[in-house]
């Protein structure tokens, strides 16, 4: 890998669902009582997002198109756009949602995640146009990266058909998402799909309790529709069969201090995207994935990750390759 990112390749990252994140820090949260905080920070927030502004720290162009209303969503297509990221925003009358991240001082991370308006349907068919006309012309050939949950009352099929525009610009899809919205959206045969560990235990109805069982639940995935699945386990790692055909990857990271877990799924797929944009497969797209994922820990917020980090950590990544 090279000391410094490379700067070809786009990826635009759709969300559905935005958010603005308020992150406040407390010695000790204590359920139904007054707590008062240490400090209070707010970013954008969302998957896409995290993947974003990890995108853009490792070189790439990065995109975020995203349904935003109200005071709230300037706030966040503002401070993107501070960060050198490109925001196309969607207008809609219901407001851009905020996400609360309570941090204690022993490191436990408490989310309490609003579930976002409704897009109205034109809001929804303008979302879908505008991705189909810049993508044949001023995105052609960008790698697209849909993220994040689908905002209450949104069709699960918007998924699929923001992938099947997409495939037919020409572009790759990556899908992170889960419940209904990923098993629905697995017959649209996205190129990569990234659930977490939990997140696949919802989906099978089965536990996950090694890496044999994570690689079997992505060739699940795989059987499903989609032609590649990582799924991410924490602290233990990653499990990534690049095809149906291929072995599996299995990368584990170093045992870190963390500040926050938030987001490292998200990074680890934008690692992903970056290593795909350029060529990479098997153990050094698995390796590089990693060590953003893990770069993320340290990282004072979600997604802020640097390409300096992700280089020194690269090499301590620990990989192996399962049979195929």
């Amino acid at each position: 890998m090279a000391g410094t990112p490379a700067t070809s390749g786009m990826v635009v990252c759709i969300s559905a669902n935005p958010a603005l994140d308020r992150r406040l820090r407390v010695r000790t949260l204590a359920i139904g009582e007054t707590n008062r905080a240490l400090s209070a920070e707010i970013l954008p927030g969302g998957k896409a997002a995290h993947v974003a502004m990890a995108a853009h720290a490792l070189g790439v162009q990065a995109i975020w198109i995203a349904f935003l209303g109200g005071a709230i969503g300037e706030e966040c297509a503002s401070e993107l756009g501070r960060m050198g990221i490109e925001v196309v925003p969607i207008r809609t009358r219901t407001p851009t949602r905020v996400n609360l991240e309570v941090i204690d001082d022993s490191g436990a991370v408490t989310e309490v995640l609003e579930p976002g308006g409704t897009p109205e349907p034109a809001e929804c068919e303008e979302m879908v146009r505008t991705c189909q006309k810049r993508l044949s012309e001023q995105w052609k050939h960008a790698l697209v990266v849909i993220s994040g949950s689908l905002p209450t009352g949104v069709p699960t099929a918007f998924y699929s058909l923001l992938i099947r525009s997409a495939r037919d610009a020409g572009s790759k899809v990556f899908l992170d998402t889960s419940g209904e919205a990923l098993s629905y959206n697995l017959a649209a045969r996205p190129d990569f799909v990234k659930p977490n560990r939990r997140e696949v235990e919802t989906l099978l109805g089965a536990q996950v309790h090694s890496f044999s069982d994570a690689q079997g639940a992505a060739a699940e995935l795989i059987a499903r529709g989609a032609h590649s699945a990582a799924i991410t386990l924490g602290s233990e790692g990653l499990v990534w069969l690049e095809n149906a055909r291929s072995p599996a990857w299995f990368a584990r990271p170093p045992r870190l201090e963390t500040g926050s877990t938030v987001g490292c799924g998200d990074t680890t797929l934008a690692g992903f995207a970056y290593a795909a944009q350029q060529g990479w497969h098997g153990e050094e797209a698995i390796r590089f994935a990693a060590a953003c994922g893990a770069a993320n820990c340290s990282a004072r917020w979600s997604g802020r990750i640097t390409f300096k980090d992700v280089e020194f950590l690269t090499p301590q990544i620990k990989v192996t390759r399962g049979p195929g």
